[in-house]
């Protein structure tokens, strides 16, 4: 048999935008590719490209999966489907606490339909088509933001979990018991970031110690913002790297003066995945006070690297971590600060994630379902 063909599918803005499903992507394609097999993407409206397999991110945003999906389904392509699901109760109680940007957005989140997620979220891809002016894709709200998760997880012929306590949630808010038979449990591994060098980088010169470092996109969810005025209260030099998030212009405005303002933080908004390595080496510690996460891989990247973290207590990833990992509450100033005048010693760099055996699962994954002695498809729902 010819090596099977893997597509990606996506939302367009998992490159213009990335995150931890464009480093998800990358290295499912990396260990595709160095595996023998073909790879490519689906992340326009374009025609149904060839392929053998789909692989798709992000049940949460279906407006990016959904149409496609479809057609792959009635064409009788096999779907994985990485969900990367946010427990619905938190994401609300994180959108009441630091609503998105826009009146509309305040007003909404804080108004007691803004504690329904569906609604919130139906609201959103709305507001996004036309304001990116996609009036043509309308018809793809169509049916419901839920029926059409729903949808999502039923038609998957393998459902790849970050960790097991995702399906929990994934049950709670969608009324779906991912089976025995369609889960993959797929936690992110480590590979990429570079080698740790014996001299600090550039970006931490004129500090008076090693910094808190705070790794990830500059968002109301990861309660950047707030971080960033409490290092003034710890008096400790925070420096946050990280892409600003398209589409958040206010609180990015806002969060750039708190920057300037600010004794003890500094911004990086654009640094080299090779580069991360060094900076990890170098750090006090990573400081994870997100208002809402799956399984961050920075904490595992970090730990990798002899960094050691403090995370965040809404994450589905603490079995994970090593037992005596400190978890900071990020609605608690107190519990923020706290762990910002944490100075701990460093760690040996510990892979608390087996990369060869998680590339060994896809791997295996991918080629069950590409096999023509696969078993039949999981049954075709409108």
């Amino acid at each position: 048999m010819p090596h099977p063909t893997i597509c990606f599918v996506a939302s367009s803005h998992i490159e213009s935008s990335p995150g931890g499903d464009t480093v998800q992507w990358r290295m499912y394609d990396r260990a595709a590719r160095e595996a023998g097999l073909k790879t490519r993407t689906w992340f326009d409206n374009s025609p149904v490209p060839q392929a053998d397999v789909v692989h798709a991110f992000n049940v949460d945003r279906p407006l990016g999966i959904y149409p496609k999906l479809v057609q792959a389904k009635r064409l009788g392509i096999p779907v994985i489907l990485s969900t990367i699901h946010h427990p619905h109760e938190w994401l609300a109680r994180a959108r009441r606490f630091e609503p998105p940007a826009g009146v509309l957005g305040k007003l909404l989140c804080r108004s007691p339909v803004g504690r329904s997620v569906p609604f919130t979220e139906a609201a959103r891809e709305l507001a996004m088509l036309v304001r990116d002016r996609r009036l043509a894709q309308l018809p793809d709200l169509i049916p419901s933001w839920r029926t059409r998760v729903r949808w999502l997880l039923s038609n998957a012929d393998r459902i790849a979990l970050l960790t097991q306590e995702e399906a929990t949630y994934i049950r709670e808010d969608f009324g779906y018991a991912v089976p025995p038979e369609q889960s993959l449990v797929l936690p992110n591994w480590v590979e990429g970031v570079g080698e740790a060098s014996i001299e600090s980088p550039k970006l931490f010169d004129g500090l008076p110690e090693p910094p808190v470092i705070v790794v990830g996109r500059i968002e109301p969810r990861k309660n950047s913002l707030r971080v960033c005025r409490l290092a003034e209260i710890a008096q400790r030099h925070v420096v946050f790297v990280g892409e600003p998030l398209w589409g958040e212009t206010s609180f990015l405005e806002t969060f750039r003066r708190a920057v300037l303002r600010s004794h003890y933080a500094r911004w990086i908004p654009g640094v080299r995945r090779l580069e991360m390595a060094q900076i990890y080496s170098h750090s006090s510690f990573l400081l994870n006070a997100s208002f809402v996460e799956v399984s961050p891989l920075v904490d595992i990247e970090a730990l990798a690297c002899g960094c050691p973290v403090a995370t965040t207590k809404y994450a589905l990833h603490h079995r994970l971590l090593p037992p005596n990992t400190p978890l900071c509450d990020p609605y608690d100033d107190r519990s923020i600060v706290e762990q910002l005048r944490w100075r701990p010693e460093r760690l040996e760099p510990r892979q608390v994630i087996d990369p060869e055996r998680c590339r060994n699962e896809l791997i295996e994954a991918y080629a069950d379902l590409a096999s023509p002695r696969a078993p039949a498809r999981r049954h075709f729902m409108k």
